[in-house]
């Protein structure tokens, strides 16, 4: 058996449609850079499904689903594991979460990250490669409530839903502002409920050093981190990756996470880097990030690499195909509008939106190099989703090349450095230098 080991991953495959017969040559080349890995990561960022039969009167922002019979242009990338784990899994209810399930089960593809109860949905998807046993595990931390895998019971089953791990965000404000909250509250009755709930308790009291306004959580300055993970989310995750190390020689982790920390989506929050770590203690490979639409730094964490975000893989967010009313209506449509119609509404004609920043439409593709536990090698191809291009090529992702792949590598070397990260660019991809 060889001890070496080959992983690449990608960002988010917001897909949602057919690709372009002009688009093939692209395709194959960042199809074979894919292919020389043996365990091929993507993020599914939508449901395949009829639709659902429904929309959710709720959405991950966007009501996001692929038909399948349009799948089989996703399959050409040729990725061996699908993470279903994001704030979309539920955008087309039970239906269109569990027909996804099916779809991916019926074509013979590892996948995790959604289930019929949390022991289902928390259950890694095995790839086993030239005698070897891979894991790969697949969490969001950006969810709705209703979304959650539930526990069952002695008396009731367990509910369908997302493998999660929630945080909990304190935002930071002197003793001052801290005191005046506690008058403005009492002037305007904006906790009266709550003060009302935990009377009765249906609510927690606030934490010690806490003041909760409206909902939201405020502490003085430095009192506490500006997020912090939720520990029985984080413990059971911990606890996930050391049983399927237990009989996998690999486990990789592929984690969903939206939070904004500060006033940039570049900034790691504190808990995604605390749920990392924990997770590489505990057995982990590597942790690959997205959600965020956009490159986040690269940290090597005792010789582990940490993907915060590699940004979007597939951006095809102005092809969603139809929208349920409530989309069509809160953007001032009719139900009898198209997808278009409501999308080109939203964006103010598409000068606002993802579609409009430049951020949205670049990401690299890792391929890295395990001996045993060692990670010996990274090396990262820059990958552009052709940002000024028109019509259906526009967010299909294809090998960068000169000055386009250099101003994505200035842009991974800017957000790694300060994390002690190096890379090195040879012309056409980056080369991790690895530290004693």
């Amino acid at each position: 058996m060889s001890k070496r080991l080959s992983v690449t991953g990608t960002g988010d495959s917001l897909f949602v449609a057919d690709f372009p017969k002009e688009y093939d040559a692209e395709l194959s080349e960042i199809a074979k850079v894919i292919g020389e890995n043996d365990i091929k990561i993507t993020n599914l960022e939508t449901n395949i499904s009829e639709f659902g039969d429904f929309g959710n009167a709720y959405s991950g922002g966007t009501w996001l689903n692929t038909e399948p019979e349009d799948f089989k242009y996703l399959e050409k990338y040729g990725f061996n594991f699908y993470g279903t784990a994001n704030n979309h899994v539920m955008d087309y209810s039970y239906h269109g979460m569990l027909d996804t399930i099916k779809e991916l089960e019926k074509r013979g593809y590892a996948h995790s990250g959604t289930g019929y109860d949390l022991a289902d949905a928390s259950k890694p998807g095995i790839i086993e490669v030239d005698g070897k046993k891979v894991a790969v595990i697949a969490i969001t931390t950006q969810f709705n409530d209703a979304s959650k895998a539930g526990i069952p019971t002695p008396k009731m089953k367990g509910r369908p839903g997302v493998n999660y791990a929630g945080y909990t965000k304190y935002f930071q404000i002197d003793k001052e502002d801290y005191e005046n909250l506690k008058k403005i509250a009492e002037k305007c009755d904006i906790n009266a409920q709550r003060i009302a709930n935990i009377k009765t308790g249906f609510v927690k009291p606030d934490p010690e050093g806490v003041y909760v306004f409206g909902g939201v959580n405020f502490c003085y300055d430095g009192s506490r981190p500006v997020t912090v993970c939720v520990q029985k989310d984080k413990e059971r995750l911990v606890n996930d990756i050391k049983e399927a190390k237990k009989v996998c020689d690999y486990v990789f982790v592929v984690i969903h996470c939206h939070t904004m920390e500060g006033k940039s989506q570049e900034n790691v929050p504190t808990h995604f880097r605390e749920l990392s770590m924990a997770c590489i203690d505990a057995g982990a490979s590597a942790m690959i990030g997205g959600g965020t639409h956009q490159l986040r730094p690269i940290e090597i964490y005792k010789g582990k690499p940490i993907i915060y975000s590699l940004g979007d893989f597939i951006y095809q967010g102005m092809r969603v195909k139809y929208f349920p009313a409530d989309f069509l209506h809160k953007w001032g449509c009719s139900e009898n509008a198209t997808a278009y119609e409501g999308l080109m509404a939203r964006s103010h004609g598409g000068k606002i939106g993802l579609q409009a920043l430049e951020s949205s439409f670049i990401t690299v593709l890792p391929n890295m190099v395990f001996e045993g536990e060692d990670l010996v090698s990274m090396e990262l191809y820059p990958v552009s989703l052709g940002f000024k291009r028109e019509g259906d090529m526009n967010g299909l992702p294809y090998i960068a090349k000169g000055d386009e792949a250099k101003k994505i590598y200035d842009i991974v070397d800017r957000l790694s450095r300060p994390y002690g990260t190096d890379f090195e660019f040879d012309g056409q991809k980056m080369i991790l230098k690895i530290k004693d």
